[in-house]
């Protein structure tokens, strides 16, 4: 419940955020966002104080996800708009890094669903707080107040920063292509005044048209093959390396400590990665493209070892438990009513006081078929030792396919973290014209949280009614799609403009 609030939140949040990034200015929609969220915040611990219903504290989550979402779209706008033009892409993209390590931070804080929670929206309020105080000398995007007609302000607010120690020929630079932006800009007839008629307008373009398809277009690629869509699968490539946990409920705590390493490490070390050493030197287009191959890749890789192997845990004979050690056979396993389908997992999970006794003949896999049997109370078992049998009572086997799943694993954390998860905000943030920026990227920021909801809803039921082997193959099959999509309608310029003299500028 609260997630699904939070998200509804942040849907809202993204669109109307377009909006009031276009009427009153970057600066603005940030101090707006901020003061929701620390309203949010700070109304949902004083619910909580004084002891209100569960419902009414969503209300307090729901103005949290409305500042969330305006600040997801206007904090790269405002970066990109007021850096220097080559320094652009590496701002924004340090400011994805910096979202992995808040990324990073809630997982290792977050421990219990209840009282952890709290505390993270009693932070969010604080930190939101203190950047409302940070962000209210600062000047508003120079970009914004020139297309308002207030190119003065824009130069006075300009001087602020690279009087700091900018040296005044990458102040000239600045200005100039700010006014060759404009004046490219104008070329576009914006009909009215009103925001409404401005859209119209950009839209009747076909460049602009095709730059809203794209950007939208990546924003849902990113939550349809990105880290979402194989949360679900997680327990079951651990339990393919042999990690795991004789209770059940703790499947939440090898999921997390994934998490933590997909989408907090990974994306912390990938972010760097891309911010030095790739967003200068490559064309997003080829960027793109890797990282769908990578992806794609991983996820055949993935699919073939789970349908060739799709019994990750060694199975329970019926025969060598029931039988070949009669006198030994764990009670649950003998009153179940599913023991045909019962595995190494399932039995060191269905009693304390039961462990699995590996066969002696492995298949090509490295699985043998075991028993089900009543252990010690020094958690050993007589009968199984007298066979020279490995005798499991905390954790079950691995097969051979431990390292390519960790390999193909990794390889697709890597590859969606450095590119698909910055690319699509970098260009949200620069390629539509200044008058409509705001509303367009808040649009396709919309479609990125509507599909966020989306794909951890499909996968899950996915997952649930399918296994991991047709997430897998769903996955590849968006994949592959948005592959032919990109080969098709993405320009080697990414950055494809209005005319060739902005598309100069940018470049």
């Amino acid at each position: 419940e609260t997630i699904r609030t939070g998200l509804i939140g942040a849907i809202l949040g993204a669109a109307s955020g377009g909006w009031t990034n276009d009427c009153f200015g970057r600066k603005r929609s940030f101090l707006i966002a901020d003061a929701l969220i620390f309203m949010g915040g700070a109304l949902h611990m004083l619910l909580i104080y004084i002891g209100d219903k569960y419902s009414m504290e969503n209300i307090g989550i729901m103005f949290i996800g409305l500042g969330v979402g305006m600040v997801s779209m206007t904090s790269p706008l405002y970066i990109s708009e007021f850096s220097p033009p080559k320094l652009r892409d590496i701002l924004v993209s340090i400011n994805f890094v910096l979202y992995g390590v808040g990324k990073f931070t809630f997982l290792y804080l977050y421990s219990d669903p209840i009282r952890t929670t709290n505390y993270i929206i009693a932070l969010a309020g604080i930190l939101a707080l203190y950047q409302f105080r940070l962000m209210r000398p600062l000047p508003e995007s120079p970009m914004w107040l020139s297309k308002k007609d207030r190119e003065d302000d824009a130069i006075k607010d300009l001087k602020i920063i690279y009087e700091l120690g900018e040296v005044e020929k990458d102040f000239d630079a600045f200005k100039i292509s700010i006014r060759r932006e404009i004046t490219d800009e104008d070329e576009l007839s914006y009909s009215g005044s009103s925001i409404f008629s401005k859209i119209r307008s950009a839209w009747s373009n076909p460049s602009v048209r095709k730059q809203f398809v794209v950007g939208t277009t990546l924003q849902v690629v990113q939550q349809l093959v990105g880290l979402n869509a194989l949360v679900y699968c997680i327990p079951s490539i651990n339990k393919m390396n042999g990690f795991g946990s004789t209770n059940p409920k703790d499947d939440t705590a090898f999921m997390k400590s994934s998490l933590f390493a997909s989408f907090g490490v990974l994306s912390v070390f990938s972010g760097f990665c891309f911010t030095l050493c790739l967003v200068a030197r490559f064309e997003k287009r080829k960027m793109l493209l890797w990282s769908l191959y990578c992806v794609l890749g991983s996820l055949l890789v993935l699919s073939f070892i789970f349908i060739v192997s799709p019994n990750t845990d060694e199975a329970v004979s019926r025969f060598e438990s029931t039988i070949q050690f009669k006198n030994n056979t764990c009670l649950s396993y003998i009153t179940a009513p599913d023991a045909d389908s019962w595995d190494c997992w399932t039995c060191l999970r269905a009693s304390t006081g039961c462990g699995f006794c590996r066969g002696m003949h492995h298949n090509f896999l490295g699985q043998s078929s075991g028993a089900c049997l009543i252990s010690e109370p020094d958690g050993t078992s007589q009968a199984c030792a007298a066979e020279n049998r490995s005798w499991r009572t905390k954790a079950c086997g691995h097969n051979i396919f431990r390292l390519p799943t960790l390999a193909s694993f990794t390889i697709y954390n890597l590859s969606y973290s450095i590119i698909l998860e910055i690319i699509p905000w970098i260009m949200n943030s620069q390629m539509y014209p200044t008058e409509v920026r705001g509303i367009f990227g808040g649009t396709a920021a919309t479609a990125n949280w509507m599909f966020f909801l989306v794909a951890i809803t499909l996968y899950f039921f996915s997952t649930k009614k399918g296994g991991s082997i047709f997430t897998f193959l769903l996955v590849s099959l968006f994949s592959f799609s948005i592959l032919w999509l990109i080969k098709l309608f993405v320009p080697e310029n990414i950055n494809f403009l209005t005319s060739t003299r902005r598309k100069k500028v940018v470049e």
